[in-house]
């Protein structure tokens, strides 16, 4: 006679959700800790009702302004080049699992430019 074997494994990293919406993983309210600053905010992403491919996250870099974002895979990539009082920013985001991004940027304020990592968790 046989005996059935059961086999399991254990994940490395979270599963995405399924679906065909590539900005389905980054939507939400996200933690952040912008280490140049040490400051500590929160931000919210959530789909460009106008692009399908981007997302808007509010409150990026603390600015209280928003910020446009492309979505590639489990990239963000910003494509709003001013927020907030005139402020430059370009830079990338990736997604590391359903509970971090980790988000290099550089932020030009008044001609002084400053190289950020900042970390979203939730």
């Amino acid at each position: 006679f046989m005996v059935p074997l059961l086999q399991s494994c254990a994940l490395d990293e979270d599963i995405d959700p399924d679906t065909d919406d590539p900005t389905a993983i980054f939507l939400g309210s996200w933690n952040v800790s912008d280490h140049a600053t040490k400051l500590n905010y929160t931000v919210s992403i959530q789909r460009n009702p106008n692009n399908s491919t981007e997302v808007l996250i509010q409150n990026f870099a603390g600015s209280g302004d928003q910020a446009r974002a492309l979505v590639t895979g489990k990239t963000l990539t910003l494509t709003s080049t001013t927020i907030g009082n005139n402020w430059s920013i370009s830079g990338l985001g990736i997604y590391k699992n359903s509970s971090r991004i980790d988000f290099n940027y550089n932020l030009t304020i008044a001609g002084d430019q400053e190289s950020r990592f900042a970390l979203f968790t939730r």
